[in-house]
């Protein structure tokens, strides 16, 4: 380096914290090894010391600090293999890291994803129109892993942990889309006689779809007017436990969806009481994915398509039947979609709340107020 150069980067006050010409700080420390080692660091000054602070600490106690060389794609099969979570919890890490992180971070070593890849992420899913909670599924699939990885010492921090909170997705608050009288009617009029009484269980009785095509004829009390909740159908076809224990619940069958069912009984090949309502041909449960295709040809046929309407958008539109129709408290609510608690309930659907209080309210007040205008001049 000539005498004129200017440095690649200057100390600070804090012993191994240096700042890099580009504005950025950069800290040195001594690994597992006594190996020297550098990380650039994302923030300030004092997030650059508290990072060096952590490391040092971790080697002093002991704990492995050595930068690893393996690539997210190797390490992601690792952590997802070693998991003992539920079946469906599974399927969402493995359907967040096959559609949105691998595409992006096979490749790239461990020690080497930063904050500012992760907030471009979730800058990239926003821009394409990905919902809050798409996004946020992605970020804790990406944070359990790299969280993984911090705690087995192969990297220093867990980017993800220090997004900022506009950087982070907005998942609460945002209306659900139900469909009106006229989008229900021409639904079920464009649904196949194979797909009917699925949808119609699912817009008039609001069990998740895996929770639907886990249902079996046992579980229909045709003569009590209920259908008993007590599992789900995994992705693998196979009975499984429901979400929650509360998930386990007695849903209000009415006559129509009754008669609906006991039509589609007398034409199944499958009507045992051990059989399952919507059964594939050969017998088991019918395969989500097979089920979300006739419900999005449905959909096609209803000229619904391309209005991110999906088997779930059902279930809401059977909780603004219970909260806007029928004027159902959250406790009522919750009970019919299994919630565990019916603040749950209030949160998810508080827009549909607010509309119908705010309807008896306005409705009242316009009749006290104003009515007798109307009947003086009748």
């Amino acid at each position: 380096m000539s005498a004129n150069a200017r440095p690649r980067r200057t100390r600070t006050k804090a012993p191994g914290v240096f700042r890099s010409v580009s504005g950025k700080y950069e800290i040195f420390y001594r690994d597992s090894d006594g190996r020297l080692r550098s990380q650039v660091v994302e923030g300030g000054f004092e997030d650059a010391k508290a990072a060096r602070a952590e490391i040092v600490g971790k080697v002093r106690k002991g704990e492995t600090v050595r930068p690893s060389r393996v690539t997210f794609g190797d390490y992601s099969a690792i952590w997802l293999a070693g998991l003992s979570k539920r079946p469906r919890t599974i399927a969402a890490y493995r359907y967040a890291l096959d559609r949105h992180l691998l595409p992006r971070f096979t490749r790239r070593k461990l020690a080497e994803i930063t904050t500012d890849d992760v907030a471009r992420l979730v800058a990239d899913m926003q821009k394409a129109g990905f919902a809050g909670w798409t996004i946020q599924g992605t970020l804790s699939t990406l944070s359990g892993c790299l969280g993984h990885a911090k705690r087995r010492g192969l990297i220093p921090a867990n980017p993800v942990s220090d997004l900022l909170r506009d950087e982070r997705p907005s998942v609460g608050g945002d209306e659900k889309r139900v469909l009106s009288q006229d989008e229900i009617a021409a639904v079920l009029s464009a649904a196949t006689d194979t797909f009917r009484p699925l949808i119609a269980i699912l817009i008039f009785g609001g069990p998740r779809l895996g929770e639907a095509l886990g249902l079996r004829w046992q579980d229909v009390d045709f003569e009590g007017g209920f259908l008993r909740v007590r599992s789900q159908l995994s992705p693998q076809r196979e009975l499984a436990e429901l979400k929650t224990k509360s998930g386990r619940r007695d849903v209000v069958l009415i006559p129509q969806l009754a008669r609906t069912l006991k039509e589609h009984r007398l034409a199944s090949r499958h009507s045992r009481e051990s059989d399952f309502l919507f059964a594939a041909p050969d017998g088991r449960g019918r395969d989500q994915r097979s089920a979300g295709r006739g419900i999005a040809r449905t959909l096609e046929r209803a000229g619904l398509d391309g209005q991110k309407i999906s088997a779930h958008t059902f279930r809401h539109t059977f909780a603004s039947l219970l909260i806007v129709g029928l004027k159902l408290d959250p406790v009522g609510v919750a009970a019919q979609l299994g919630h565990s608690n019916p603040a749950t309930t209030l949160r998810v659907y508080s827009h549909l709340f607010d509309r119908a209080r705010h309807a008896d309210e306005t409705r009242e007040k316009l009749a006290a107020g104003f009515g007798h205008l109307l009947a003086s001049s009748s």
